[in-house]
């Protein structure tokens, strides 16, 4: 009978360390889903950061595989980013220079006005430009200056009398 006993105290051994190998698969497993949430938890930072949300993607390799895999993904999100930024830099620079062709078109048509109502010809008419002038813009219009003429209106307090408006040359009406 002590060969059943001993077959008993086996049985009972091995029972005990099944459940304690059952135990440790249970810690392991708990270990390693905590570690897969964490794990999860740092791809939405990372794809916070990155400015976009994150679609369901397949489960990415954990360990240093992982690491150089978001290095580089956040090194393509930053060119885009770049790109982008260039992009839009690029539309304005274009924009700014259409806005400059038109006023440039709008400042020959206005000297163009002028030399008809006072029957002179433009002083010197502006070469043609490129539609797309390369390098730097061209310089700001300056503002015109204010007249020197001694004889206008003289300031409040004083009894000079005033010349006649038609005595302007560019106010008279060509005839």
């Amino acid at each position: 009978m002590s060969s059943g006993l001993d077959m008993r105290g086996r049985y009972e051994a091995a029972l005990a360390e099944v459940e304690d190998m059952k135990r440790r698969l249970r810690e392991h497993a708990q270990r390693v889903a905590a570690r897969e949430k964490e794990l999860e938890q740092l791809r939405l930072e990372v794809a916070g950061r990155q400015g976009r949300r994150r679609t369901a993607a397949p489960a990415a390799p954990a360990g240093p595989d992982r690491s150089d895999e978001l290095a580089r993904k956040i090194a393509e999100a930053e060119n885009r980013e770049r790109e982008a930024v260039q992009e839009r830099l690029d539309e304005r620079e274009q924009a700014i220079r259409k806005v400059e062709r038109e006023l440039a078109g709008q400042r020959m048509q206005l000297k163009e006005q002028l030399a008809r109502r006072t029957g002179s010809a433009p002083s010197e008419p502006e070469p043609a430009r490129d539609p797309e002038p390369e390098g730097q813009p061209p310089p700001p219009t300056p503002l015109p200056k204010p007249p020197t003429d001694p004889d206008l209106e003289p300031a409040a307090g004083t009894k000079r009398h005033r010349k006649s408006m038609i005595a302007d040359p560019q106010l008279k009406k060509p005839s």
